[in-house]
């Protein structure tokens, strides 16, 4: 099936570059915490979103084509690198040397430079300026991970040590770690006893499996997800090549928390890398589609929500032979990265990552609107709540793609109405988690750079940044 690429909507692509930039300020008002300016960057990011997908367009917005998207992302990346530029990179740094983050704000400075030159039609460094742009990210980040070796967060201590269990023959779900906290109310009753935290590896196994080659090759799994976002970086700018695809990566990488992010050791850039790489497959490689979709639904507990995102990479009108055969190479590449980890110890994984979630305290401390109900001693609103409002977002999506131009255009995109469901209204929502929100929404410049046709209509639904 053929699609009218022409017919995507460059409002959708205006409206969600501004929420990527909007989203990226909110976790940097307070590192994605509960905070009255981040909370009102959060509803502009909300409202931004919403309103790319459910408001009509205009002819003489669309006849400007990528202009008022440079311009938007041009002017969030300015407003980003004067946040870099003013801000330590991470908040567990051991420089020996007074002088030692100048290497750091010089990398930043060039960077910047490089992303200037991406906003021209005229090419500096030509085709070599995505490749410069992007290693000068990773060397950024080295120095990052060399700089901060040792970071306080419990993440850290799970993921390091769920590893050395793995390499030692250890079931990484039968383990116990060290409660670095001491009496924290971040664990729930019977979670912590004796200093010792009474589970093991939280995660799915993708996401452990996706950090043992940092670990092996470097000696810290955070090179894992260092290399996870420069690969984002590059399937965003070459699923569909062209300016606005270079922009829309230069502001994933460099938004303002990146580097924060990096330095925690959150699991989300795999989240992130894997949803580029869906994005990719869908536009450049379909018959891949299938395979990058299973292991980005089971690389983080709550991607369960945007499941039913597959069914609109089937080609329209549905056929049972083409969705039967989407969810079983999905399935059988899922399950082949997750059962030997899980057969393992059923219980043990069973209770690690789903049960010991649930009955997590609730955290007012949380960048969410859950937080922000029950702040000052409220009540705590229920978490069902939550759960309501990803049912809300995946409807609204589902409905909006159904009757869109080219039937999967830019509209039809539930995976972000999802995240705007469950990640504003969640009780736990942190940093990590926010961040890869605003990724999403940046990513999305990259599928609007190209006017190539394909056939599936997963390549339509992806691509409302050409």
């Amino acid at each position: 099936m053929e699609f009218d690429y022409s017919r995507d909507r460059w409002l959708t692509a205006v409206l969600f570059g501004g929420a990527s930039v909007s989203l990226g300020y909110a976790l940097q008002v307070s590192n994605g915490t509960l905070h009255p300016a981040a909370l009102a960057w959060l509803t502009v990011a909300f409202t931004l979103c919403i309103a790319g997908v459910v408001l009509p367009t205009h002819p003489k917005l669309e006849s400007l084509r990528d202009t008022p998207t440079i311009l938007v992302l041009g002017a969030g990346l300015a407003f980003q690198f004067g946040l870099l530029l003013t801000t330590p990179p991470g908040i567990y740094l051991q420089l020996h040397d007074s002088r030692a983050d100048i290497l750091f704000f010089t990398g930043l400075a060039f960077a910047a430079v490089l992303c200037g030159a991406s906003l021209t039609r005229v090419r500096w460094l030509g085709p070599a300026l995505p490749l410069v742009l992007l290693l000068t990210h990773f060397l950024l980040g080295v120095w990052l991970i060399k700089s901060s070796p040792d970071p306080f967060i419990d993440v850290y201590v799970f993921q390091r040590d769920a590893i050395r269990a793995l390499l030692s023959g250890q079931n990484p779900y039968a383990i116990t770690y060290p409660d670095i906290y001491g009496n924290s109310p971040f664990y729930g009753p019977g979670l912590s006893v004796g200093g010792r935290l009474t589970f093991g590896f939280p995660y799915p196994p993708l996401s452990l499996l996706l950090a043992l080659p940092g670990h092996l090759l470097g000696g810290d799994y955070r090179y894992s997800q260092l290399f996870a976002l420069t690969l984002s970086g590059i399937f965003m700018i070459y699923a569909r090549p062209g300016r606005v695809g270079l922009v829309a990566a230069a502001t994933f990488l460099f938004t303002p928390r990146v580097f924060f992010v990096l330095e925690q050791g959150w699991t989300e850039p795999f989240v992130v890398l894997l949803l580029s790489a869906v994005v990719f497959c869908a536009c450049r490689a379909p018959r891949l589609l299938p395979y990058a979709l299973g292991l980005f639904l089971v690389v983080k507990q709550y991607l369960v929500f945007v499941a039913p995102v597959g069914l609109l990479f089937c080609p329209k009108p549905f056929r049972w032979r083409e969705v039967r055969g989407m969810v079983l190479r999905a399935t059988t590449v899922a399950l082949a990265v997750s059962l030997p980890l899980v057969v393992w110890n059923v219980s043990a994984f069973i209770r690690d990552v789903v049960t010991i979630h649930i009955h997590q305290p609730f955290r007012q401390d949380a960048l969410s609107y859950l937080a922000w109900l029950a702040r000052d001693g409220g009540a705590h609103p229920p978490t069902a709540l939550a759960f309501a409002a990803a049912l809300a977002g995946v409807a609204l999506g589902l409905w909006r793609a159904a009757r869109s131009p080219a039937r999967g255009g830019p509209t039809a995109d539930p995976s972000r109405a999802p995240r705007g469901g469950p990640t504003r209204w969640r009780r736990r929502r942190g940093c990590g988690t926010a961040w890869t929100r605003s990724r999403h929404r940046g990513s999305r410049a990259s599928r609007r750079s190209a006017r190539r046709p394909r056939r599936t209509a997963a390549a339509g639904f992806w691509r409302p940044w050409r």
